[in-house]
């Protein structure tokens, strides 16, 4: 083709109500097959179905409703919005699906006590460590109890204890809700721990006929 192969010959179904981890070495393509789940990045080919519903031939209407009531995602790179305090980018999601601002912000104050970072709400994303930001993003997430949570190495910024804590209270809050959880990791222990099922991405050479 000329260009750099991302993600070649992926094939998998998630259950629903599964946690469905997907490990791989750098560069094996794992972001690149997320962000084609919901089209922030636009697959060459191939097909990608939600409720039997392609999302691969959703106008953008369509593909704006999915995105703000059926999926969610946690970056790596956090994705706060900088001019925001904690607590607003904790409820933004909750601000987007129309809920009122004292319900939301009642919403994200306890679910950040839930992390300890309820003493910080009014303080802004720079004024924050890198693994309470990512706290933040993965919080802003699970608010909105969508169907669909897609998770791109979630616990990555993390220390080793604050990971720890994070992977329970994550099984804690599926425990609840039961979302489907397609979760992006390269850590062994993380993905024994969480997933019902491993699909591993290997890397393949850039030539392939």
């Amino acid at each position: 083709t000329g260009l750099t192969v991302g993600v070649h010959d992926a094939d998998f179904s998630v259950e629903s109500g599964e946690i469905f981890v997907v490990m791989g070495l750098s560069g094996s393509g794992k972001s690149t097959l997320v962000r084609m789940l919901n089209r922030l990045i636009e697959p060459t080919r191939g097909e990608v179905f939600v409720d039997g519903e392609n999302v691969t031939k959703m106008g953008q209407k369509q593909l704006m409703e999915l995105r703000r009531h059926t999926m969610s995602m946690v970056f790596q790179t956090f994705a706060l919005m900088p001019h925001l305090n904690i607590l607003d980018n904790a409820a933004y999601g909750l601000n987007v699906a129309g809920v009122s601002k004292a319900k939301r912000d009642e919403r994200a104050l306890a679910a950040l006590q839930q992390v300890g970072l309820d003493a910080y709400a009014e303080s802004f994303p720079e004024e924050l460590s890198g693994g309470m930001r990512q706290r933040v993003a993965l919080m802003r997430t699970i608010l909105c109890k969508k169907d669909i949570l897609l998770l791109d190495e979630p616990f990555g910024a993390l220390d080793a204890i604050t990971r720890s804590i994070m992977q329970k209270w994550l099984l804690k809050v599926w425990g609840q809700f039961g979302p489907s959880i397609l979760l992006v990791t390269h850590d062994v222990d993380e993905a024994l721990i969480l997933a019902d099922r491993i699909y591993v991405m290997t890397s393949r050479p850039a030539s392939i006929k």
